[in-house]
C-alpha cells in the first residue's frame, strides 16, 4: 500500500494555512493564502488547489493522502461536519465536511479551530499526555477549548468555550458595556489582537497628538513593542487587559480544575508580558495547583491539531471497517 500522508488545515478569518504531514507528524510542505481574497470565489477550491500542488512538488501521489483535518472558525457540529455560523467566511449552515470531501476526494474531519488548537497541544505540545486541559486561544478575539477526562467538552449546542463573553467588571454586568466589534463579548473587547490596538488608538486620539489616519496601521504587535520601549500608555493598556484575562482564567480554573492551562494564539507569543502575573493570580485565588504554560507549538497549535484530528478519527473509522 505504501506510506500514507495527511493534510492539516487551519482556516482563519485572516489566513488559511495548510500543511502536508508525514505519518509521524513531520511537516513536508506548507502553504498560506489570505482568506478574504477567496471568500466569494471559494476558499475550499483554492485550498484544494494548493494542497494538490504541495503533494506534486514533493512527488507524492494523491492516492497516498490518507485523510485531511480542518480547523475552522464558528460553531461546528464535528460529527455532521456542519458549520452553523462563520460570518467572516459567509458560511451559514455550511456542510463543510461534505463539500471538502467532494473536492479533496479523501476522508475529511472538521472541528472548531480552538478545539483543533487544543488537540495540537494535547498530542504534540505543552499538554502532551494530559487528560484535563484548558486552552485559552488569545488571537484576534478570545476562545477556549476544554479537554475533560480525555474528551473534548463541546456543550449542549457545540458552543462551549466562548470565554470571550466572560464579564470581569461589575459595571459591564449592569449594562455599561459597548463591544468594540459586533459580536464581541466583554473579555474579547478588553484583551486580544483587536482590543489592545483599539484601546491604544482610542487613548492616543483623546490625547490629540496624532490623527486617526496616523494611527490606523497600529497593531497589537506595535503596542507590545511600544510597551517594551517604555511607552506608559501601552504598558497601562496591556496591564488592564492582563487583569481581565487573569480573572477569566482564575474563574475557569476554579470551575474546571484542569491539570494545565495553555495560552495560545498570536497574542500569547508576547506571553512574557503576562504569564508571570497570571501564574501569581492562580496561586493566590485557586485552591488546587494548576500548571500554566505558553503553547508549545506557538502559532501552529491549530494546524497540528488538524493533523491529530484526522489521525485519530481516520484510525477509528479504519478499525471500524469503514474503509
Amino acid at each position: 500500500m505504501g506510506e500514507k500522508y495527511y493534510i492539516g488545515v487551519d482556516i482563519g478569518g485572516t489566513n488559511v494555512e495548510s500543511a502536508l504531514f508525514t505519518p509521524d507528524g513531520a511537516i513536508l510542505a506548507s502553504r498560506e493564502f489570505p482568506t478574504q481574497d477567496y471568500v466569494d470565489s471559494g476558499v475550499l477550491e483554492e485550498l484544494v488547489k494548493q494542497t494538490r500542488e504541495m503533494a506534486e512538488e514533493k512527488n507524492i501521489p494523491w492516492a497516498s493522502i490518507a485523510a485531511a483535518g480542518i480547523g475552522a472558525p464558528g460553531v461546528i457540529d464535528p460529527a455532521k461536519g456542519i458549520v452553523f455560523n462563520a460570518p467572516n467566511l459567509k458560511w451559514k449552515d455550511y456542510k463543510l465536511k461534505q463539500e471538502a470531501e467532494a473536492l479533496f476526494g479523501v476522508p475529511v474531519y472538521v472541528d472548531n479551530d480552538v478545539n483543533t488548537g487544543l488537540l495540537g497541544e494535547v498530542y504534540y505540545g505543552a499538554a502532551k499526555g494530559k487528560e484535563n486541559v484548558l486552552l485559552f486561544m488569545i488571537g484576534t478575539s478570545i476562545g477556549a477549548g476544554m479537554l475533560v477526562n480525555g474528551q473534548i467538552y463541546r456543550g449542549a449546542h457545540w458552543a462551549s468555550g466562548e470565554v470571550g463573553h466572560m464579564i470581569s467588571d461589575p459595571e459591564a454586568a449592569s449594562g455599561g458595556f459597548a463591544p468594540i466589534r459586533e459580536g464581541y463579548g466583554f473579555l474579547s473587547s478588553k484583551m486580544g489582537g483587536v482590543a489592545i490596538a483599539h484601546h491604544y488608538k482610542e487613548a492616543k486620539l483623546l490625547e490629540g497628538d496624532l490623527s486617526e489616519e496616523q494611527l490606523k496601521d497600529i497593531s497589537t504587535t506595535d503596542v507590545f513593542r511600544l510597551a517594551d520601549e517604555g511607552d506608559k500608555l501601552a504598558k497601562g493598556i496591556i496591564r488592564e487587559g492582563i487583569i481581565h484575562m487573569g480573572m477569566a482564567i482564575v474563574n475557569a480554573a476554579a470551575l474546571l480544575n484542569p491539570q494545565i492551562i495553555v495560552l495560545g494564539g498570536g497574542v500569547a507569543l508576547s506571553g512574557k508580558w503576562f504569564i508571570g502575573k497570571i501564574r501569581s493570580m492562580l496561586e493566590e485565588f485557586v485552591p488546587c495547583p494548576t500548571e500554566l504554560e505558553l503553547a508549545g507549538l506557538e502559532d501552529q497549535s491549530a494546524i497540528y491539531g488538524a493533523l491529530a484530528l484526522c489521525q485519530v478519527m481516520h484510525k477509528e473509522e479504519v478499525e471500524a471497517g469503514k474503509f
